[in-house]
């Protein structure tokens, strides 16, 4: 056996990770294959494999792992009925590389679900009271839609508002809590039917534009664009202009606008589910992003 010399670099052994199938469904078996290769010169003594989803794990030993063997875990799972959003699966190794000291290999893999419901997806926090700033960023940058601004047009949490005789509620969050979706495609299910399908929302750091589409049950697909204008100023066009905001320094006092857009529906066709536009990945300072607040099917 060579022996292992801690002046030399280590390199950890790769661990690989797969997921069958490779796109499950909540409630749904699934089975995680985790291999761990012994591509050092020395003995891997010790050798455990974890697989973890859900933060349930699964371990199982394997001994002394000579140079070029391998040790493969096959664990068959599950997804939770009510699985949505980010599905992250882990697998780990443990051994030991001498008598007294030991290290670690880990490999990751994700998919993406369809998510619930609106609220489901929401993944940013965009409105702040006007003494707690920093509890909210909607533009990368620590700026904010100030919760109290809101309120003074109507825009308190669960508030039922209409704009251009198109109903929505308000989400029902408190100031610092996720309350609307930064919109990059994800997928969202829906049921119902109706002639339009609108959303209410802004943009940051520039016009929004953007490709998504609508799914019937049929197996039908409608796809649309929005170009949604950015939300700084008060925008002729808008749903509703909040009068001043919040930036990283404090209270700013240009007015800031919400806008409605949407598609237009095939009337009595039942709707399966819905792919946000793909404006962009994520929220990032300086990139158009699409915030979507809410939708109504009418």
């Amino acid at each position: 056996m060579t022996k292992y010399r801690p002046e030399e670099d280590f390199l950890p052994p790769p661990v690989s990770l797969t997921v069958t199938p490779p796109a499950p469904e909540p409630g749904r078996p699934l089975t995680l294959t985790a291999t761990l290769t012994n591509t050092t010169r020395i003995d891997l003594r010790g050798t455990v494999l974890y697989l973890a989803v859900n933060d349930i794990e699964e371990p199982d030993a394997f001994g002394t792992l000579a140079p070029g063997r391998s040790a493969t875990l096959t664990w068959r799972t599950r997804l939770a009925d009510d699985a949505e959003g980010h599905q992250v699966f882990t697998a780990h190794a443990l051994f030991d590389v001498h008598r007294h000291g030991s290290d670690c290999a880990r490999a990751t893999s994700s998919i993406l679900l369809p998510y619930r419901s609106l609220r489901g997806a929401f993944d940013n926090a965009g409105i702040a009271s006007d003494d707690a700033l920093t509890v909210a960023n909607i533009d990368g940058s620590n700026s904010s839609l100030s919760a109290e601004a809101l309120a003074s047009v109507g825009l308190t949490p669960g508030a039922t508002v209409t704009y251009g005789g198109v109903t929505f509620t308000w989400p029902d969050t408190r100031a610092g809590n996720r309350d609307n979706v930064v919109s990059a495609g994800q997928t969202v299910l829906l049921s119902g039917s109706g002639s339009r399908l609108t959303f209410l929302g802004t943009s940051t750091w520039g016009e929004g534009r953007g490709e998504g589409k609508v799914v019937y049950t049929d197996g039908g697909e409608r796809a649309f664009s929005v170009a949604v204008p950015d939300w700084y100023g008060a925008n002729g066009s808008a749903a509703v202009v909040v009068p001043y905001r919040h930036i990283a320094t404090g209270r700013d006092d240009t007015p800031v606008s919400l806008f409605t857009f949407g598609v237009d529906l095939t009337p009595g066709k039942e709707l399966r589910s819905l792919v946000l536009p793909h404006v962009g990945d994520g929220l990032q300072p300086g990139v158009p992003a699409l915030h979507v607040f809410a939708m109504t099917i009418d």
